[in-house]
C-alpha cells in the first residue's frame, strides 16, 4: 500500500516536470557554470570582516586578562580565519576559466534560491548577524568596563 502511494507520487512529479519542460522555448539552456564569486560587492565583505574584527577586539578588551580567555579567543579567531579562508580559497579556484559575471551593482540585485532580491535587501540579510555580533561584543566590553 505504501509502495503504491510512493509510485503515484513519483508519477505525479514526473508529469509536472514534463509539463513544465513542454513550455520552455526551443534551445533553452540553464546556466551550467558554477558561480563561486558569491556575487557580493567588496563593501559587503569589508563590512563583514570589520564586524568580526570589532567583535574579537571587544572580547579581547573585556576578557583578555587571563591565559584561558586569551587561548579561547585565539581558537575562536583561528576558526573564523579558517571559515573565511576556505571561502576565499574556493572563490579563487579556476578563476581564469570561469566566465565573467556582471557585477551585482549593475544588475541591481542578486538571484537567490528563493528568487530575486535587491542589493539593499540582500545586504541587510547578509550583514545583520555580523553587525549585531559586533554590537554584542561592544556591549560586553562596556558592561565589563562598568562592573
Amino acid at each position: 500500500m505504501l509502495m503504491d502511494f510512493q509510485m503515484e507520487g513519483g508519477q505525479a512529479i514526473t508529469a509536472e516536470i514534463m509539463a513544465e519542460m513542454e513550455n520552455m522555448p526551443e534551445g533553452y539552456n540553464a546556466p551550467s557554470h558554477e558561480i563561486r564569486t558569491f556575487e557580493l560587492p567588496g563593501s559587503v565583505w569589508i563590512t563583514m570582516f570589520t564586524s568580526y574584527a570589532v567583535f574579537f577586539a571587544a572580547l579581547f578588551i573585556a576578557t583578555g586578562h587571563g591565559t584561558a580567555a586569551i587561548f579561547a579567543l585565539v581558537v575562536s579567531i583561528a576558526y573564523a580565519v579558517m571559515y573565511f579562508g576556505t571561502a576565499a580559497v574556493l572563490n579563487n579556484v579556476t578563476v581564469a576559466q570561469r566566465k565573467a559575471l556582471p557585477p551585482s551593482d549593475r544588475s541591481g540585485g542578486l538571484e537567490t534560491q528563493t528568487g530575486w532580491m535587491t542589493n539593499g535587501a540582500a545586504n541587510a540579510q547578509i550583514l545583520t548577524v555580523p553587525i549585531l555580533v559586533a554590537a554584542f561584543g561592544c556591549a560586553f566590553a562596556v558592561i565589563r568596563a562598568l562592573v
